[in-house]
């Protein structure tokens, strides 16, 4: 029986490249929702503004990551996932290293996030606790999405946060240190000691990596949850995208042998629009917009001796408005910063879900137990295992976001980052090629300073890891 041949969208050229912008915006909104809101401007409010490098360098690096990530969704029109498990050694290592991390951050990860919308929420509503409104806003999600009635209250959280993110920037230019302050901030100085004033006020650990490790892991976004880029650059319909659904991909990757120029110059146009996506709509966005939280922190909290944290950690972080446009600006903040956090807790609902089950089928092909489940109702076992573990540890740590947040991003971020990265070069730099003809190999390895890239962002974070270790 004959294989149907690839089918390959022409690519959209100029202008009409525009339309197809979309997943980086993803990316840099749910990256705003962990690090950028929270875990960075507390690190700045601590330290001050000599650590403004750290989240700007770590996303800056993190491109070359998502670059490639894309890359090879692109090329082949699969998940990035399906990918990392062609890598050389015990079958499938990385991969079952991430389902096992997707189980342990679907309940922890998540559960930041849902703590931080209870905590929120009871601050604006404060006639329930935050346990209780971290449960009601779980359950309002689950049922928006098993309704599909989700894309109208998503419509409405956009515009909450563009108008957080664009007073955010007002602030900035109010507040403006000056380019000999900015310039402070880009010496390279890594604190060796923690403020007594937040050892003793805010009980922060007097090792500062303990508190800046995390940060930097969830700048832009964290190992697990960059994989993702890969997901919703083929759900946005770039390429070879009609061969996937809810994570899972059915094209076979033999077929890309038979491809002739003409089809590896339309991928080709494509990995451009998804370049510029990645770039633009990705990380400079997110570069920039981390920059305006960061710098309200240090300018604004550092000086008062003020650290988010517990959970208050949301009206000392509202300062950073009413202390420049005074206290009714809390509620500004406030119903921003809720949008922010609800619209992620929703992306990261979508992704664990889609990547434990995508993992499970890479892990395990021949469980025909689960895989005889339709795929729609094994994305929603994934949902709901995210709504009852969250639950239950909400329930057991009184809703205390922060730690949550630190606890995923030491594995999601700190210690996967270089193995992911690593994992990822080799895999666009050599197996890559070799999916295709000879003659067509040197058209979709990537440029040596992309993979120097992806590799300098693993470098990172390994170093990072051993001087935390020996300081």
């Amino acid at each position: 029986m004959s294989r149907q041949p690839l089918e390959i969208q022409q690519p959209p050229r100029g202008w009409s490249m525009l339309l197809m912008v979309g997943p980086g915006i993803v990316w840099t909104g749910m990256a705003i929702g962990g690090g950028e809101l929270v875990l960075n401007p507390r690190v700045g409010a601590i330290f001050g503004i000599t650590t403004l490098w750290m989240p700007l360098l770590a996303i800056a690096l993190k491109w070359f990551m998502v670059n490639e990530i894309g890359r090879w969704s692109i090329y082949t029109g699969t998940s990035i996932r399906e990918g990392l498990a062609l890598l050389p050694g015990p079958r499938k290592w990385l991969s079952w290293i991430i389902l096992l991390s997707g189980l342990y951050l679907g309940a922890v990860h998540i559960g930041g996030l849902v703590a931080m919308v209870g905590v929120i929420t009871s601050t604006i509503l404060p006639f329930l606790p935050p346990y209780a409104w971290a449960v009601i806003m779980m359950l309002s999600y689950v049922l928006l999405t098993w309704s599909g009635r989700y894309s109208l209250v998503e419509r409405i959280m956009m515009a909450c946060v563009a108008m957080l993110t664009i007073t955010t920037a007002f602030i900035t230019f109010r507040i403006f240190p000056g380019w000999g302050a900015i310039l402070d901030g880009f010496r390279f100085i890594v604190p060796t000691s923690t403020p007594e004033w937040a050892v003793e006020n805010f009980k922060i650990s007097p090792n500062p990596l303990v508190e800046i490790l995390p940060a930097m892991a969830f700048a832009g976004a964290g190992a697990i949850n960059s994989l993702w880029y890969s997901d919703w650059v083929l759900a946005k319909g770039f390429a070879s995208a009609g061969y996937y659904n809810l994570g899972s991909s059915s094209f076979d990757l033999a077929q890309l042998k038979e491809l002739g120029r003409n089809e590896v110059d339309k991928l080709r146009g494509w990995y451009r629009v998804m370049f510029h996506d990645a770039l633009w709509g990705g990380n400079v966005l997110t570069l920039v917009v981390t920059g305006f939280f960061v710098l309200n922190a240090t300018v604004i909290l550092h000086p008062l001796h003020l650290a988010p944290a517990g959970v208050n950690f949301i009206m000392t972080l509202s300062k950073t408005f009413t202390e420049v446009l005074g206290p009714g600006a809390k509620w500004l903040y406030l119903i921003g910063a809720w949008a922010v956090i609800y619209s992620t807790m929703a992306t990261v609902y979508d992704g664990y879900a889609r990547l434990i089950d995508n993992s499970i089928k890479i892990c395990l092909p021949n469980w025909r137990q689960y895989l005889s489940i339709p795929l729609l109702w094994r994305y929603r076992i994934w949902v709901l295992y995210g709504t009852l573990t969250n639950f239950v540890l909400v329930y057991m740590f009184s809703a205390i976001p922060v730690g949550f947040l630190q606890a995923a991003s030491w594995v999601e971020g700190t210690y996967l980052l270089p193995i992911v990265a690593f994992g990822i070069a080799y895999l666009t730099r050599v197996i890559l090629p070799r999916l295709y003809p000879p003659e067509m190999a040197d058209k979709v390895r990537p440029h040596w300073a992309m993979t120097a890239g992806t590799v300098a962002a693993g470098m990172f974070y390994l170093i990072l890891i051993i001087y935390a270790l020996i300081l």
